[in-house]
């Protein structure tokens, strides 16, 4: 075989493992996702926006992330306190996680716990366990 040769086979593997391996990622991720609930919650100041989204659902007796993001420059908190679910503060550009797996059905409020601004009171809002 000619250098040329070694060296289109060579980028053939590169390129070849490197597509397996973005695939295998994806594939995992797909089949991890698919056995936890995953809701996506973005925190700000209520004059800013509030939580978005500030209702959502999510299935009795299924284990449930959530992923917090605080895209503000204040820090936050998070709470259910029906469903007996907490974070830590929320510091500014940070992302928690909180998994719990919900044992009650119903609509129950979360709220900010963390003092973000003089409406902070208003930072509340839905979860629907169905």
């Amino acid at each position: 075989m000619t250098r040329k040769t070694n060296e289109i086979i060579a980028v053939a593997l590169i390129v070849l493992s490197t597509i397996g391996t973005v695939i295998g990622v994806f594939a995992v991720e797909k089949f991890r996702r698919g056995r936890i609930y995953t809701v996506e919650l973005i925190a700000r100041q209520p004059k800013y926006g509030n939580w978005y989204p500030k209702k959502f659902t999510v299935p009795y007796g299924k284990e449930t992330r959530i992923l917090i993001r605080n895209i503000e420059t204040v820090s936050h908190g998070f709470a259910i306190p029906d469903l007996n679910v907490a974070a830590k503060e929320i510091k500014a550009g940070e992302v928690v996680v909180v998994k719990f797996t919900p044992d009650k059905k119903g609509t129950f409020p979360f709220m900010c716990t963390v003092w973000c601004s003089d409406e902070h009171l208003h930072m509340t809002g839905e979860i629907t366990v169905e």
